[in-house]
């Protein structure tokens, strides 16, 4: 449940409870680490804890540092429930008749009740909490942006549960590194002779693949997952690793094997589908504040042989869309449109490739070690953003308005409207045959004139077509329950201007 009426006052004697709460346990370590462009001081309470920071965060773990930027307070939280009413009464279900609610709204669906607590402070964002309190799992995060400070308590520290959980603190690394000029990317950087890649792609495009057997054959690295995307004083866009592990699905960890020699294995993330290792033995070839000289868009084709061109204007857009979508999907950053045009103004200038990667990934990474040695000799050349950038992948459109940093997204029934839009078809054709549809959903006629009416509006597509060779999939409209979704992510709020109203699941058949 999202609490969204503190007074500041109210949040701050928050904070201060959570610090006083923390300062009753004995300290156990202190550690520091190092982000390139920013310092965390690591302080803990919890001895359980130091593994789990050790294996994933080998090389920025540092035992002394200068100064720092910050500081990040964990803990084992054994009982978070008491400590709810004390930290303020409106977390109390007794006091707060919408989580009583709740409660017995979970019970009544013989569903576990999460009793999860977001507090809201809308001078700092309207969508993203700056306390998460989910005292089920004795989880806690708090966000501290005034002092610097950020804590984190967890009642479960075995290691399978902070794999299953994702990259450890990555959410509160990204607050931290949230400046003007810095911010956490989800993507992968490599490169030679100090002229860095920058891969532009979401998940199962290749990336982490050709990264990882990069740095296998000797090429420099950063990362293959998360990274810092920074400007320093210049204006050159430099990056710096965070993670000393690697995630390898199994087919992967095969072919991958004899280059493993000396990693040390992690987890398999609880669900046995990843193998996650330490790569500390590769640290030699881990590069900080690496200058970011190109960025490449990999595809996966057919094609016997990999190959490379100059991205065109639609391929660049994409290629934009896919490293920004991915980041804030990432970290619940979709309607951070400030966000958005900070990372897309840190590579659009940069010259953008598309490489085709072929199925023998020994090919791909030679073919690209000799592009990178003619690279410094070639003549590049700037292409411009589109001002609608389109990406479709996996069926499902994203698209990002350039000028405002606003991301839109459709589900899979939207998506195939779109593609049929933008290949010519007259919604006039379109609409008549959703009407076939009515039997699954009767507003679907609705939902379409406002659908095509906020194409125009949002000025993402407006030159329809005359076409009446529609080409509808109907598996995706019935896994979309014959409903249109398009998703307005704001830094306002979430906005459906497609409204999805609740429904029951349809026996279709």
């Amino acid at each position: 449940m999202q609490i969204a009426d503190l007074t500041n006052q109210e949040i701050r004697d928050c904070f201060n409870f959570i610090d006083n709460y923390v300062k009753t346990f004995e300290q156990k370590w202190v550690k520091y680490i190092d982000l390139g462009c920013k310092t965390i001081k690591l302080i803990s309470y919890s001895n359980e804890f130091l593994p789990l920071v050790e294996k994933q965060l080998t090389y920025a773990l540092k035992d002394k540092a200068d100064s720092y930027d910050a500081t990040l307070i964990i803990w084992e939280e054994k009982n978070l429930f008491p400590l709810l009413k004390k930290m303020n009464p409106k977390f109390d279900s007794k006091t707060n008749i919408r989580l009583k609610l709740e409660s017995i709204y979970y019970r009544n669906k013989n569903m576990t009740n999460t009793y999860n607590i977001e507090v809201i402070d809308n001078d700092k964002s309207k969508t993203k909490p700056v306390i998460d309190l989910q005292a089920t799992r004795n989880f806690i995060t708090a966000n501290d942006y005034e002092n610097n400070t950020f804590y984190y308590g967890a009642g479960n520290l075995e290691p399978e549960e902070f794999i299953k959980e994702g990259h450890i603190f990555v959410q509160i690394f990204n607050n931290i590194l949230k400046t003007p000029s810095s911010n956490l990317v989800h993507g992968a950087v490599i490169g030679l002779n100090n002229n860095g890649i920058c891969f532009c792609a979401r998940g199962q495009r290749g990336k982490s693949t050709l990264s990882v057997l990069s740095m296998f054959k000797g090429f420099e690295y950063v990362s293959d997952d998360y990274l810092i995307l920074h400007n320093d004083e210049k204006g050159e866009l430099l990056s710096s690793p965070i993670y000393s592990i690697i995630t390898l699905s199994p087919v992967m960890y095969n072919r991958l094997y004899d280059y493993l020699n000396g990693s040390q294995f992690v987890s398999n993330n609880a669900r046995k589908d990843k193998y996650v290792f330490n790569i500390s033995n590769y640290h030699k070839q881990f590069r900080k504040n690496y200058p970011i000289k190109l960025c490449i868009f990999p595809e996966i084709v057919s094609d016997k042989e990999p190959s490379i061109k100059p991205c065109s204007e639609e391929e660049k857009g994409r290629a934009v869309v896919q490293i920004i979508q991915s980041t804030l999907m990432q970290t619940n950053d979709l309607s951070d449109n400030d966000t958005i045009r900070k990372i897309m103004n840190m590579v659009k200038n940069l010259p953008f490739y598309k490489l085709n990667l072929c199925w023998d990934i020994d090919k791909n990474t030679e073919y690209l070690r000799d592009f990178m040695n003619k690279f410094p000799n070639m003549k590049q050349e700037i292409v411009k953003l589109p001002k609608i950038a389109v990406d479709i992948t996996f069926d499902l459109a994203n698209i990002l308005n350039t000028d405002t940093g606003i991301i839109y997204s459709m589900n899979k029934f939207a998506t195939n409207i779109y593609e049929n839009l933008i290949n010519g078809v007259s919604p006039d054709s379109l609409k008549q045959e959703l009407s076939k549809y009515i039997q699954f959903n009767k507003n679907i006629e609705n939902e379409f004139d406002l659908f095509i009416e906020n194409l125009k509006s949002e000025g993402i597509y407006s030159d329809f077509g005359t076409s009446s060779s529609v080409s509808l999939n109907f598996e995706f409209a019935k896994e979309s329950y014959f409903r249109l979704s398009f998703i307005k992510h704001s830094s306002e709020k979430h906005i459906e201007l497609v409204k999805e109203n609740k429904y029951d699941k349809l026996q279709i058949k």
